[in-house]
């Protein structure tokens, strides 16, 4: 059994925007319908969970908090195990089980102090689980674990039907260009990165308004949910994956009119799949947006409660219209 190597670790993991190729990463629908492979491009956002484990008293059951959710998870193990739907409880208890970790006293909690709203459509999930493996390691000296690997063969095995881009965005950070490819469809290549110091990255922030449009919609429901249209004309996952590199070579380039008009595009694509893609509310927001001079496409692959507005319109009047609406500002 491994005992911890320390009494305490903190760690942050940010959480992503997805700017485009959403949902040609969930290698499902590219092994099922033959697609050679999947692109994305996304960008880890300036905002963070927190996550802190302590090892109290050996007397003490393991404890799994999450403040901004209402959740307290105490026991064992296998109080831990018939959390069935619960993420972090899963990862968390596949991780000790896994290394045989002395979990005894074991205290962890999990909060963003409230800057990201549930079911956001920004990754959080996937970042909750990239996290607790970071943490976990740490506290217990263990090196060399591939933190997204093991989060998604336990989502899959939780029945999630999801992509990998979430998992690595929170790995590694910055700006991205991934291609999903190989084995099963599932072998990730970074194409291209750029860390939060580069000016692709800065350019682009600079450009983008994250906001909430009130709603908390699940994507890792939605992502379920397009099979009936790929299986009719499975190419538009090939057309969803190829507006990665044009949005990345837009960004490359600092074209800003070229990076709207493949959001647009992107966001097109993703409305053949799914007409839940935005609420009513979303569609009000757009509007606002498009009046403005920003781009806009619902955050996460399925149907997050978030929005990406880029542009080079006022970011002040837009936030000042989208207010008016209801929501927030997520960064």
């Amino acid at each position: 059994m491994i005992i911890p190597i320390k009494k305490q670790s903190k760690i942050q993991v940010p959480v992503r925007a997805d700017i485009a190729g959403g949902v040609s990463d969930i290698s499902y629908y590219l092994k099922k319908y033959n697609i050679p492979s999947g692109e994305v491009v996304n960008i880890s956002l300036p905002v963070f969970l927190e996550l802190s484990a302590e090892i109290g008293s050996q007397s003490e059951p393991i404890t799994l908090e999450m403040p901004d959710l209402n959740e307290k998870i105490s026991g064992d193990l296998i109080d831990l195990a018939i959390q069935e739907k619960n993420n972090a409880s899963q990862v968390a208890m596949q991780f000790i089980r896994l290394f045989s970790l002395d979990s005894a006293g074991l205290k962890i909690i999990i909060t963003s102090n409230g800057k990201i709203p549930p079911a956001s459509g920004l990754g959080t999930s996937s970042a909750v689980g990239v996290g607790l493996v970071r943490l976990l390691a740490d506290l217990y000296g263990l090196a060399g674990i591939n933190a997204p690997e093991f989060n998604y063969l336990v989502e899959e095995a939780m029945g999630i039907r999801g992509g990998k881009q979430d998992y690595y965005a929170a790995f590694i950070g910055g700006l991205n260009h991934f291609q999903f490819s190989g084995p099963d469809s599932s072998l990730v290549n970074t194409l291209q990165h750029f860390d939060n110091s580069s000016t692709e990255y800065k350019w682009l922030s600079d450009k983008t308004v994250v906001y909430f449009s009130g709603d908390s919609r699940s994507s890792g429901v939605a992502n379920s949910k397009p099979e009936d249209q790929i299986k009719k004309d499975p190419k538009i996952l090939s057309r969803i994956s190829a507006e990665a590199a044009k949005a990345m070579k837009a960004i490359s380039d600092k074209n800003v009119d070229a990076l709207m008009a493949t959001i647009a595009q992107d966001r097109e694509n993703r409305l053949e799949l799914s007409s839940d893609y935005y609420t009513g509310k979303m569609i009000k927001m757009a509007q606002i947006a498009e009046s403005l001079g920003f781009a806009h496409r619902a955050c996460g692959a399925g149907a997050g409660g978030c929005m990406l507005f880029v542009g080079i319109g006022d970011k002040k009047k837009l936030l000042n219209e989208l207010n008016k609406l209801g929501g927030g500002l997520v960064c």
